[in-house]
């Protein structure tokens, strides 16, 4: 199951890693926010309905945000990764846009891109005779996002 992870970890960061730069988009090394420690816990911030307004400069880098921009950006995923499920070994989200989560449209995108990719990469391995199994978004997942 870890190395499920750590392809859909990979994947998400190469599909990131490939979006074009935008002024204020987020452009989001998931492996990075994930393994980033808080200095204070997020779960309010996570779950409650305040809308979430991220804006980094195009060039930002996840190791160089302040704590504060590394807590929005927590929050963000905490929220989308809860309307996303699997569906025949395909990621599916029931949102399109930002503020039906109270989130900032561009972050949001910016996941849904990734997921895209992540989808459309693990069908080409597939049409290939690979046999790749996407890993599931589950809670204990997610939770590792308000750490």
């Amino acid at each position: 199951m870890r190395i499920f992870y750590s392809l859909f970890i990979s994947l998400l960061v190469i599909s990131a890693c490939q979006s074009p730069k935008k002024e204020g988009a987020a452009i989001i090394n998931l492996a990075a926010l994930a393994a980033l420690p808080l200095d204070t816990p997020i779960d309010q911030l996570a779950k409650d309905g305040e809308f979430i307004e991220v804006n980094l400069p195009a060039e930002a880098r996840i190791d160089q945000l302040s704590q504060k921009d590394l807590s929005l950006l927590k929050a963000a995923a905490y929220r989308f990764y809860g309307h996303v499920t699997l569906v025949n070994n395909r990621y599916q989200v029931d949102i399109k846009e930002g503020k039906e989560i109270n989130v900032e449209d561009d972050v949001v995108q910016a996941y849904i891109k990734a997921l895209e990719e992540t989808n459309n990469f693990a069908d080409s391995l597939q049409r290939e005779g690979q046999d790749i199994k996407l890993p599931e978004i589950t809670d204990a997942y997610r939770n590792t996002l308000l750490k």
